[in-house]
């Protein structure tokens, strides 16, 4: 349904490269690369990864925090599944006891850390936005996918047991529950989701100062893209119908988007794919842009060169469905 057939242009620095900001310093490297903003545990030896897990079972984002939310375990930029998948992937190869001891007993970090709702916050017993259900960066949405490998002993996890295998295939239900039940109704029709939705309300909610409330068109493709790997049932496939609908009325024509010299900025250009806001405000649809003073602003050049710069506010997630 939205398979653009359209070449994206070398510009579209949104659609080819993955950015992040460490100590004020723009990065840009390949998505298929590991980036900058990935957790320890992507690159840490084995051995640094038995030595980092925590008492709870998780891992920390950064190995070498100490204090704060950070020093917590955590599902953001893909720390704790990172290192479960690699320890998995070590015990089958070495069948050394300590590699799928130390896996099992992140599995099951993950079984406490999850919600009754079925959903999972981004840092485990937190506070804040860190407390949200986070969709963000595909966090809940890649735990769902490795907890769904472990339920049905696919893979590296075919030495999991029937009760945690069991365990886990019904965290994965639960999480397809939430998912479900936080998709936005607006003006009566389901819509799709936010970055992070509130833990108890299931309402999209705000994180940093530029992350409003609203619907996100990255997430959203996300969750849907996992929604089409489940059993269908009537209301997943009435999700998804949505979620598409939804995507096909909010999409942009005839431009195209351009990051470059810190900055970033629409160009008309009618040869140009297709392309999605970042966010969109829950109503109207409209696009939404938010600069460090927390004000919405309905047009990318209104906001900060910062921030229009630091953040990929237009993409082509959806055109992968």
């Amino acid at each position: 349904m939205f398979k653009n057939k359209k070449k994206i242009i070398t510009g579209v620095m949104v659609c080819t490269m993955a950015f992040s900001v460490v100590g004020g310093v723009s990065l840009f490297q390949p998505i298929s690369t590991v980036s900058a903003a990935d957790a320890s545990g992507t690159t840490a030896s084995i051995s640094d990864i038995l030595k980092n897990q925590l008492a709870d079972g998780g891992w920390k984002k950064e190995y070498s925090e100490t204090s704060g939310e950070w020093a917590k375990s955590t599902i953001d930029n893909k720390a704790t599944y990172s290192e479960i998948r690699r320890l998995a992937s070590e015990y089958k190869k070495t069948k050394d006891s300590r590699y799928s001891d130390a896996a099992i007993k992140g599995i099951n970090f993950l079984l406490n850390m999850q919600y009754s709702n079925g959903g999972f916050p981004q840092v485990y017993k937190s506070s804040g936005y860190h407390t949200h259900i986070t969709y963000n960066d595909d966090a809940m949405i890649n735990v769902l996918y490795l907890l769904d490998e472990v339920g049905n002993r696919k893979g590296d996890f075919s030495f999991i047991d029937s009760s945690l295998a069991s365990r886990s295939q019904a965290a994965v239900d639960k999480g397809v529950d939430a998912i479900l039940n936080s998709q936005v109704v607006a003006n009566r029709k389901l819509t799709a989701w936010g970055q992070q939705h509130d833990s108890k309300t299931l309402k999209p909610a705000g994180a940093r100062i530029y992350e409003v409330p609203s619907l996100s068109a990255g997430e959203s493709t996300s969750i849907v893209k996992f929604l089409k790997t489940r059993p269908s049932n009537s209301k997943i496939s009435a999700s998804i119908k949505a979620a598409e609908a939804w995507f096909e009325e909010v999409k942009i024509t005839g431009y195209r988007y351009e990051r470059k010299n810190g900055d970033s900025k629409l160009i008309k250009d009618s040869s140009a794919s297709a392309l999605w806001a970042r966010f969109y405000e829950i109503g109207t649809n409209k696009p939404i842009f938010v600069g460090r003073d927390g004000v919405v602003k309905y047009d990318l050049t209104e906001i900060d060169k910062e921030r229009r710069g630091g953040y990929a506010w237009y993409g082509n997630w959806p055109s992968k469905l």
